[in-house]
């Protein structure tokens, strides 16, 4: 087997933790009434208000002019008033209940703020100071003593170095900046650990029309993470699409499970991932450790959950506007009308790049556009309607009327642009527009207003979008198409689901094995032979005569590899002789071979030589579950054999898996085709295939209490004949 040497590569300490470091085991979940305490109180105490600190006057004016309709207290024991109000000296002096404090004080004060907290029987805060774990280590304890208390009493803290949040939906604005007025109430729970980043998030979606039902920052997450605020989007009954900025995933396991729940409610989760969690320790140097990085494994968890990862904020926002607005989608086939041929052009090849259909309008379609249009020519999809709807305000609304009663479609896009300013040209183009209007709100499929470019919506498109209720997506053709390219891939796998139901993933086998370090091939073969893994048949011998007379027995030609915990590289080691003939060829080639093997590691434990027959046909898969410091088990598979890490060719899971998984997994490989065979080669029995890679993920799934990595490279695969020619077991721990 040419894998690597399985080598546990540790990372340099940085001298400070992570930013949000909680290496303090949290072991708090929140239930779904107590986060909607925190997210939507009736009252709010504002500790460190101050008419010196832009910060209050920030949070102080956002409440106010947010419509927040409970109580405001004001915190500060050196100014009898702020802001215009009375204010208290201390929590302890409201003398009665308060659902959140935001405090603004000083890195020092913050945890006598939190004592003073707990003293007032008060459950609930944001921190906004900076200056804990992202700084230093002094910062760290700090933090690690706001995670202890809130454990001790029943805290629930967003923060520290955390903007707040705004509750759209609820009129509760507090967080510390100035957005864009008026905030646009919407079904997107915008959701960031960074609260800079998203108020800019929160101002873009204003430029573009997106309406929001919260944005929630979670800074430092010493006690609320992202997976705590995610609950409560997925429970929010308002929230339709979920949309995450995330740097980290501290709680992956939970993480998952709040993403399946999202997927069966039908709750879309669209993704903006930047930088890679640290690891503890990583597999290096096998060809799955090699494959499998960090952010790999990320894409790989995140399409298995059904969330849609995106690359800008800018995709972030739109993809969720579209998923938003467009809800549901009964298949992949679109229509294009436009008042330009190269604006059809693009959105032609935009379409094709997302996987989305344009079917050929239907005869009917056609005669009547005819009719409408004679000198239009040919009714293609994309339709390009000519100059001649500038002089016929009412044309390009007949002939959306007509083609979004074409039985080909699942929906419609109209490519013309909101009016900007007030101009003369602006409302020749809003006569136009009123016929579009009527034309898209009656369509009985999804049909949508579409922006050629990402220009910001201005304040005369936004009254007009506002009076007249037009579907409308916001962003430009190069960002909405593929949007609804992911949509339709979502509603695909979606309803996929709901007609099948949940299918039995991985069943664990009832299987204790306590081992350290690496296993030889023999043993490793012997496992999986045992549960019910095809291997090729080989003999293990420990003389040039017993080679020999295995040899003979199996039928020529024959491979011989020596056997050894300690020896991974074979084949660079003079470890390996193949396409041997006769018993004489096999006799000197043991000989050659302990005399390279020990020549080259004098030191390594030697089993033998396996010997096994030469079946040179077939194509070569990677298959193995290695252990990842975030993720847990992953399993890899790859087309290529000893190619596989110049080829690249893989998919990838989590366990545990289902059979479905599996098979999808096997679609993905670039290298797909060739397992329904080409040039005259077999094609693969596609189910068995898929039992046997089922099955030994299976058995990794019951060894994952100490696995480290179980590898099999090659698994030849030839028509129906299905076999593992090497195979790799690494456990936890080095070997005594």
């Amino acid at each position: 087997m040419n894998s690597s040497v399985l080598r546990l590569q540790r990372q340099k300490k940085s001298s400070h933790p992570a930013k949000g470091d909680n290496s303090m085991a949290r072991g708090i979940v929140f239930s779904t009434e107590r986060l909607r305490a925190l997210f939507e109180p009736r009252s709010i105490a504002l500790v460190g208000a101050s008419d010196k600190s832009a910060w209050s006057w920030m949070i102080h004016a956002g409440l106010i002019q947010g419509g927040f309709n409970g109580k405001i207290y004001y915190i500060n024991p050196r100014n009898p008033v702020v802001h215009g109000q009375t204010t208290f000296a201390h929590l302890t002096d409201i003398g009665e209940p308060v659902d959140l404090c935001y405090i603004m004080v000083g890195i020092e004060a913050v945890l006598p703020t939190i004592q003073d907290m707990i003293a007032a029987g008060l459950h609930n805060a944001i921190v906004l100071t900076g200056g804990f774990a992202e700084q230093d280590e002094h910062g760290q304890a700090l933090q690690e003593e706001i995670t202890r208390l809130a454990a001790q009493h029943d805290l629930a803290i967003i923060g520290p170095n955390c903007m707040g949040y705004i509750n759209i939906t609820h009129s509760i604005e507090a967080m510390a900046n100035l957005p864009e007025r008026p905030i646009l109430a919407g079904s997107i729970a915008l959701i960031s650990q960074s609260g800079a980043l998203g108020a800019l998030m929160l101002n873009y979606a204003h430029t573009q029309n997106v309406g929001l039902s919260m944005l929630i920052s979670t800074g430092n997450e010493a006690v609320i993470s992202v997976t705590d605020v995610l609950q409560y989007a997925i429970e929010d009954e308002t929230t339709r699409v979920i949309a995450l900025f995330m740097e980290t995933i501290r709680e992956p396991a939970r993480f998952v499970q709040l993403a399946r729940q999202a997927f069966e409610r039908g709750k879309p989760i669209v993704v903006l991932k930047a930088g890679r969690s640290e690891a503890t320790a990583r597999v290096a140097l096998t060809h799955t450790g090699a494959l499998t990085g960090n952010d790999r494994v990320i894409d790989a968890v995140f399409r298995q959950l059904g969330i849609i990862r995106v690359k800008s904020v800018e995709e972030l926002i739109l993809t969720a506007n579209a998923f938003a607005k467009v809800g549901s989608l009964p298949g992949r086939r679109l229509g294009i009308v436009a008042i330009s041929g190269g604006a059809c052009d693009l959105a032609a090849d935009l379409a094709e790049e997302a996987g989305i259909a344009l079917p050929i309008f239907s005869e009917q379609t056609k005669n009547e556009l005819r009719t409408l249009l004679p000198i239009l020519g040919p009714a293609n999809n994309p339709l390009d309607v000519t100059g001649a709807a500038l002089n016929d305000q009412n044309l390009m609304g007949n002939i959306l009327s007509t083609v979004t009663r074409d039985p080909e479609l699942d929906a419609v896009l109209c490519l013309i642009e909101p009016p900007a300013d007030e101009t003369p040209q602006s409302r020749f183009v809003m006569n136009i527009l009123g016929g579009i209007d009527q034309a898209l709100k009656s369509s009985p499929i999804p049909a949508f207003m579409l922006p050629l470019t990402s220009n910001d919506v201005r304040d005369s498109g936004r009254t007009f979008l506002e009076l007249t209720g037009i579907p409308f997506l916001s962003g430009g053709i190069h960002m909405l198409i593929p949007a609804l390219g992911k949509l339709m891939a979502w509603m695909e796998r979606y309803q996929a689901a709901q007609a099948k139901g949940p299918e039995q993933a991985v069943s664990p086998l009832s299987l204790t094995i306590e081992a350290l370090g690496s296993w030889s091939e023999y043993q490793a073969r012997e496992l999986l032979a045992k549960y019910g893994i095809p291997v090729i048949p080989a003999t293990l011998a420990t003389s040039a005569e017993q080679a020999a007379e295995a040899a003979r027995a199996i039928g020529f030609p024959v491979v011989l590899k020596v056997v050894s915990p300690d020896i991974v590289h074979k084949s660079d080691i003079g470890g390996v002789k193949l396409d041997l003939q006769s018993e004489e060829e096999v006799r000197k080639a043991f000989t050659q071979l302990m005399s390279n093997v020990k020549a080259a590691t004098p030191a390594a434990y030697i089993e033998g030589v396996l010997i096994s027959a030469l079946h040179a046909e077939g194509i070569d898969l990677l298959v193995s579950v290695i252990r990842d410091a975030t993720w847990g088990q992953v399993l890899t598979l790859g087309i290529g054999g000893i190619w596989v890490e110049a080829l690249k060719d893989i998919s990838l899971r989590i366990l545990p898996v289902t059979r479905d998984d599996v098979r999808a997994m096997l679609t993905e490989l670039q290298g797909a085709k060739l397992l329904a065979g080409v040039r005259g080669s077999k094609p693969v029995k596609m189910d068995k295939l898929v039992e046997v890679i089922y099955r030994t993920a299976a058995l990794a799934h019951s060894l994952k209490a100490n696995l480290e990595l179980l590898e099999i490279n090659p698994l030849r695969v030839n028509g129906s004949q299905i076999e593992a020619l090497d195979a790799l077991i690494t456990w936890q721990g080095a070997a005594k």
